[in-house]
């Protein structure tokens, strides 16, 4: 929503992410649920995986896959994932995307069990937008949790949803624009009659 400031306008640009991530046994059953949480988009996040693709820049990244770690919070110039767990190959999950309204995307992810040759204890998630931990990546998002303890022979699944107000507020500027326009036509001819 457009909030004024000393006689300037400003509009919010806003991208709320929450995740879930469910420990699931070998026969289904949840043996940990964190919940929903809110996700930390990183500057990076906003700048490369919004603000870029947006405009078609060159550097824009999309999300392609999940990880896990044993960290804390990314923060807002975080660029990786405290703690990213990558001992074993295949530790970064490629994720499925769907739309599941105007204005919010799903990111949902398996780590199936026995990936990991030993039991992890797991406090963290992000998304990024590379499979191969070698080569890094950059994190778009990320939190942490209640620590987890996972045993091999159980899975990962999780969820995670991003919904973004920018493209509202692109349309909104231009709606602006085109309306200050209007007002400058209007007065245009008024004033070119009287000289």
């Amino acid at each position: 929503m457009a909030k004024k400031k000393k006689g300037i306008q400003s509009d919010g640009v806003k991208a709320r992410g929450f995740f879930r991530l469910q420990i699931q046994e070998s026969d289904g059953r949840v043996a940990g649920d964190t919940g929903w949480k809110e996700n930390q988009v990183t500057n990076e996040g906003f700048q490369d995986y919004l603000c870029k693709t947006l405009s078609g820049m060159a550097g824009s990244k999309t999300i392609s896959y999940a990880m896990l770690g044993t960290g804390t919070a990314p923060g807002a110039t975080a660029t990786a994932l405290d703690g990213e767990i990558t001992d074993v190959a295949g530790t970064r999950c490629a994720v499925t995307p769907t739309t599941i309204a105007s204005k919010t995307v799903q990111f949902a992810f398996t780590l199936a069990s026995s990936v990991y040759s030993a039991p992890k204890t797991i406090q963290n998630v992000g998304l990024i937008n590379h499979s191969s931990t070698a080569t890094a990546g950059t994190i778009f998002a990320g939190n942490t949790y209640t620590t987890s303890a996972l045993a091999t022979n159980q899975s990962v699944n999780g969820s995670l949803t991003n919904k973004a107000h920018l493209l509202e507020t692109v349309k909104s500027k231009f709606r602006k624009f085109g309306e200050t326009l209007k007002k400058i036509f209007e007065i245009m001819p008024s004033q070119a009659l009287s000289y």
